[in-house]
């Protein structure tokens, strides 16, 4: 499995939404970053979930939130002004598109944590699967 980039589009992220355990990590750690930073939105492991319902959810919750709380919730999950540029084809505040960086931040979390998590999947990660 490869780590999501945050530059890819969302359908081709449906593989990781369809895989229950990397679902079930990804509500995990959203709801931890978002308890974390004082957000009430809670995603239920018993849901499943795809991208676009996530993003929509999200992109709703931080509408009732300042500029500065959705700031610092962004620094928060890691994403960089850099990262936020290069998803912004214009200038201005784009709550689903901050949503979708955030939703793709923090798959890349879950799917490196599993990854470097198992011995096997390090050598998967440089091709030298067991068969």
């Amino acid at each position: 499995m490869d780590v999501p980039d945050l530059q890819a589009s969302p359908g081709n992220l449906s593989e990781y939404f369809t895989d229950k355990q990397i679902l079930r990590l990804l509500v995990l750690q959203m709801n931890k970053d978002l308890a974390s930073a004082g957000i009430p939105l809670k995603f239920l492991l018993t849901a499943k979930y795809g991208f676009d319902e996530m993003r929509m959810r999200l992109s709703r919750e931080l509408e009732k939130l300042s500029m500065q709380q959705v700031f610092n919730f962004l620094y928060r999950v890691d994403i960089s002004e850099q990262q936020l540029m290069r998803g912004m084809p214009t200038p201005g505040l784009d709550l689903e598109l901050f949503s979708e960086l955030i939703i793709k931040r923090e798959l890349q979390k879950v799917v490196l944590r599993k990854l470097y998590s198992n011995p096997s999947a390090q050598a998967e990660i440089e091709g030298e699967t067991e068969d």
